[in-house]
């Protein structure tokens, strides 16, 4: 080996070793970046002399900058993502709901129907008098008025849910197309190292994040890409290229249904998953766990209202006419009970024309008649009173809430577990870290000696020339 090859072996040392550091001292500096991926430098022989069977290697480089990556745990985040997304979502919905129904202040929609038929057991024992006629109908006006509160604050929340749909397509076009352009960057940088390896945490974070949003699949591809599809096969991602979703309103909905964007009129909401990515979670909310709720609140208030108009409607008020209806939805043809219910203007203007007598002797037969529908078996197909049900309908909200809650939180506790495995493989440790940059400093320092040692060697071959 002559002088200048040694001075070649010390030169691609010391810069082997340089960058080794260099991508340690990376390390280190990330050590609390989220989604970073550890980078070790692997180093390679290059060169070799023979010496008549003899071989010796002279000199070393950076093969590649490595990534300290497991695809199968990544794969694993990834799925989880999706029951994490699903998770929150729903419990968070039903925590809104519960919300609406929360009966702890007592002065809520249990307390006001029991007013309401206790106002008609006071009517019942005097029926002619103007007090208790006017306390009915002041506390009628507070049962419907929270009916439509109840009804309202529902109808609400699908709405607003109705948007964050919208808002979260939107938010899934964005990663999609994010991933699709760093598709296309990964596969410029295809010789590798640590722009690549850059890039691939930065694509990998996105596809968390997409995965939280929508239940989806992915595959490699050529040139590292990643492509990603629906559950139906319809693709996010191809390589380089991005497929929209976007939103129209149903056709027979007020609600927006989601759509792939090159095929417009396709509702892809069935593909959407109720238990995988937010969209779904929301969509099952918005279009199954509300309309479920406000089915029961207005099936009470229908209930309430048509068995009150019967019984009212074949008594005597008190100037001895015929009872009319006591409540009423406004309009006529509604069939959101609790949203419209309310009091007949009539009887707002003149509370004598509430039909209190089973005769026109007044007897007070009809208003104790519609007191006794509080013990009465009315709901759910003559089972429950209304009483049962509205307590029945607290228990399963409390129920499903509580379910949503531990499921979540379970999710969470998942999510964490993979992330530490992550962490394990991935994760950078400041002591493997030290360790390395003292072991590449020293191979540093004996390349530098080598320069020494040839320097030396320089001068006592000059010294013979002289």
């Amino acid at each position: 080996m002559s002088i200048s090859s040694l001075l070649n072996v010390s030169k691609d040392s010391m810069i082997s070793y340089q960058l080794a550091m260099d991508i340690t001292g990376g390390n280190i500096s990330n050590v609390n970046t989220a989604g970073y991926s550890r980078q070790r430098a692997v180093f390679a022989a290059t060169g070799n002399v023979n010496a008549k069977a003899a071989s010796a290697q002279l000199s070393v480089k950076i093969e590649t900058v490595e990534r300290m990556f497991d695809g199968y745990t990544e794969m694993q985040i990834a799925e989880q993502s999706q029951k994490v997304g699903a998770g929150e979502t729903k419990n968070s919905m039903l925590q809104r709901v519960e919300t609406v129904f929360d009966e702890t202040n007592g002065a809520k929609l249990n307390d006001v129907i029991g007013r309401f038929w206790s106002a008609w057991d006071d009517l019942a024992k005097r029926p002619a008098g103007q007090a208790e006629r006017d306390a009915l109908v002041s506390v009628a006006g507070e049962m419907t008025s929270m009916f439509n509160t109840y009804g309202d604050q529902l109808y609400s929340l699908q709405q607003n849910i109705d948007d964050n749909v919208k808002n979260t397509v939107a938010q899934i076009n964005s990663y999609t197309a994010d991933i699709a352009s760093l598709n296309r960057q990964i596969g410029q940088t295809a010789g590798g190292g640590g722009e690549t390896n850059r890039l691939l945490d930065e694509r990998n974070a996105l596809l968390k994040q997409l995965c939280g949003l929508v239940n989806c699949q992915y595959i490699g591809g050529p040139n590292n890409a990643l492509n990603i599809y629906l559950v139906n096969g319809q693709a996010l991602v191809e390589g380089e290229t991005s497929h929209a979703l976007g939103v129209i309103k149903g056709s027979d909905s007020e609600f927006y249904d989601v759509v792939y964007k090159e095929k417009a009129g396709e509702s892809i909401n069935q593909y959407l998953a109720a238990t995988k990515g937010r969209l779904g979670a929301l969509l099952d909310a918005r279009d199954g766990i509300i309309p479920s709720y406000l089915d029961k609140i207005d099936d009470l208030a229908g209930t309430i209202m048509t068995q009150v108009n019967d019984i009212h409607a074949r008594g005597f008020d008190a100037q001895r006419n015929l009872g009319g209806k006591f409540l009423v939805v406004e309009p006529e043809d509604s069939v959101a009970y609790a949203r419209h219910l309310a009091v007949n203007q009539m009887i707002i203007a003149d509370s004598g024309k509430i039909a209190a007598s089973a005769t026109v002797s007044g007897d007070g037969e009809q208003a104790a008649a519609i007191a006794a529908l509080k013990d009465k078996l009315i709901m759910n197909g003559g089972q429950a009173t209304v009483s049962s049900f509205y307590a029945s309908l607290i228990g399963q909200l409390g129920r499903e809430v509580a379910d949503a809650g531990r499921n979540a939180e379970y999710q969470a506790n998942v999510m964490t577990q993979l992330a530490n495995q992550r962490e394990g493989i991935s994760g950078v440790s400041i002591d493997e870290e030290m360790m390395n940059l003292i072991k590449y400093q020293m191979g540093y320092q004996a390349a530098g000696k080598l320069c020494q040692v040839v320097d030396e060697m320089m001068n006592t071959l000059m010294s013979l020339v002289k």
